[in-house]
């Protein structure tokens, strides 16, 4: 993952593995804080915002408490750590209280680099599918893609890939984080030929 890659509060989420509500808590009573997108003006996030977001959420609330202070000191290590670029092990934040921040980075920075991979396989036209996002070189949608494979068994699976004859299985996975990482807005619209079967004209 670069450090100059910035993330929307919604895909911090999904890349740190946190609620998007303790995403936007982190960013209004600390330690985080967002930059504003010039074009966008959405608030914006970075590998450490989410480092710090992924390695907070290993403490079990019902057992541990991060007061303010312990939360400024987690966030300063990460950002220690970072520049040091040392293999990340074990952080010491107070006497007895450590972290290991190792399948944390490794977690984070695995997503992110599947989020990076999602935003260059998915494209948009406004002249196709009322732009739609769509997997590229194709004319399905993702959000399309997301529903027709949550919870489909594998046997589903290979019924979808063959009805779409231009996807691959990787896209599935794509499609899924994708629209996990960028909620649709408003309703859906309506594909009739859902839950009829895969549609053999992608």
């Amino acid at each position: 993952m670069s450090a100059e890659m910035t993330f929307t509060p919604s895909e911090a989420a999904v890349v740190s593995g946190v609620p998007l509500h303790a995403v936007h808590k982190a960013i209004d009573e600390g330690p985080l804080e967002s930059a504003r997108d010039r074009k966008t003006r959405r608030r914006t996030l970075t590998e450490v915002d989410l480092l710090y977001l992924a390695a907070a959420s290993v403490f079990d609330p019902k057992l541990i408490q991060l007061t303010d202070q312990a939360k400024q000191r987690l966030r300063k290590a990460i950002v220690a750590r970072c520049r040091t670029k040392k293999s990340p092990g074990k952080l010491a934040l107070f006497s007895g209280l450590e972290v290991d921040i190792r399948a944390v980075f490794s977690r984070v920075r695995s997503k992110a680099a599947l989020l990076d991979r999602a935003k260059r396989t998915v494209t948009t036209n406004p002249h196709i599918r009322g732009g739609e996002p769509m997997i590229q070189g194709t004319r399905v949608g993702v959000y399309e893609i997301a529903t027709m494979v949550a919870g489909a068994s594998e046997k589903e699976i290979e019924e979808i890939l063959a009805g779409y004859p231009t996807l691959k299985r990787e896209h599935l996975e794509i499609a899924q984080f994708y629209a996990a990482a960028h909620p649709r807005r408003g309703r859906p619209p309506k594909h009739p030929w859902h839950g009829t079967g895969a549609a053999a004209s992608a």
